[in-house]
């Protein structure tokens, strides 16, 4: 059967070296949302909690419980639940999510900064506050997210400024409505390789934890953590001048030995049309088009890695390393080495 290897030692390394960057293990919070970028929510969780993380972020409520045992918080992007768990907080994207939640339940209130996707308005930080006491929650944090931390300009550094306004304001109202103060986050992984301090009490990483960033200029050593693995079903001669696959895109041009592995995009692969020159991590041809359950490579290996860099392979098919890693289905075996 095709599987997962997720190299522990890559991804110790990755959380060590954004620990760093942070100011210690306490200011990191891992993003294990949507299966932890494909890497497999539970098994991605068990490492981090080994490691010594105590946040995470997740989609929805059914992801934190599943996790929920590994970590002191969990904060919780879209979804809800009416009772209070000392565990689970849940982000304010819009005033009316302030109605969806019972006295005592734990938020991290978002304000717009910039994005215009969730959070908050400047003009509604009062009015936030005022329907939060009046519902008694319990304001744990605040957030924001920044929306061009990973391109090559300075909006990045705009977003901040609007930050450090937003949280002038919040520090106004925590002293008229009387609330402790609440922890202030606002870093992705971008942004953390990207400044030279980061103030925050803590940052949000999701994609650096893998061992990938999407920035064009940076030299922070990160490593992959997750490699994918298909299995030979059977191997054939294939004679110059026949064809493999869907529609015989491929044609031989001499006798080669091929072989069928259990991988296809019904697994989450891309559907390669088989045009160009697709290879595996060792540099076997992808033969044809990529099958629902299979794809046809040049190889007679037991076993074959098909990308160990999803960075590469996003690359290949013009889009970004979440897309490649995201897409992977749930079903395949992960396996921690």
């Amino acid at each position: 059967m095709s599987f997962i290897e997720l190299d522990k030692k890559a991804y110790f390394h990755n959380l060590k070296t954004l620990s760093q960057k942070v100011g210690g293990v306490d200011k990191l919070a891992v993003v294990l949302k949507d299966n932890a970028y494909g890497h497999g929510l539970v098994e991605m969780a068990i490492l981090a909690c080994e490691f010594g993380i105590k946040r995470a972020i997740v989609r929805n409520l059914d992801e934190a419980k599943k996790i929920q045992k590994y970590f002191e918080n969990i904060l919780i992007l879209y979804s809800y639940n009416t009772q209070p768990n000392k565990k689970l907080s849940f982000t304010i994207n819009s005033l009316h999510d302030i109605s969806k939640l019972d006295k005592n339940s734990s938020i991290h209130l978002k304000i717009d900064t910039g994005m215009n996707r969730n959070g908050i308005s400047f003009l509604e930080i009062e009015k936030a506050f005022y329907l939060i006491s009046q519902k008694e929650l319990k304001l744990d944090g605040v957030m924001t997210h920044f929306r061009s931390a990973d391109e090559d300009s300075d909006d990045l550094f705009w977003q901040i400024n609007q930050w450090q306004q937003a949280k002038k304001q919040v520090i106004k109202f925590i002293k008229k409505y009387k609330f402790k103060k609440p922890l202030f986050h606002s870093a992705n992984s971008a942004t953390i390789l990207r400044v030279k301090t980061y103030e925050d009490d803590f940052a949000r990483c999701g994609i650096a934890t893998y061992g990938y960033t999407e920035l064009l200029h940076d030299n922070t050593p990160l490593k992959p953590v997750l490699s994918l693995w298909g299995e030979k079903i059977g191997s054939r001669v294939l004679k110059k001048g026949e064809r493999v696959g869907y529609g015989g895109v491929f044609k031989a041009s001499k006798d080669m030995v091929i072989s069928t592995y259990d991988i296809g995009y019904g697994d989450g692969f891309f559907r390669y049309d088989g045009t160009g020159c697709l290879t595996t991590a060792n540099s076997s041809k992808i033969l044809g088009r990529v099958s629902m359950d299979s794809m046809s490579i040049e190889s007679d290996d037991e076993q074959i890695c098909i990308f160990d860099d999803a960075k590469k392979l996003s690359k290949y098919f013009h889009t970004i390393s979440y897309d490649i890693l995201t897409k992977l289905s749930p079903s395949i075996k992960r396996i921690i080495v």
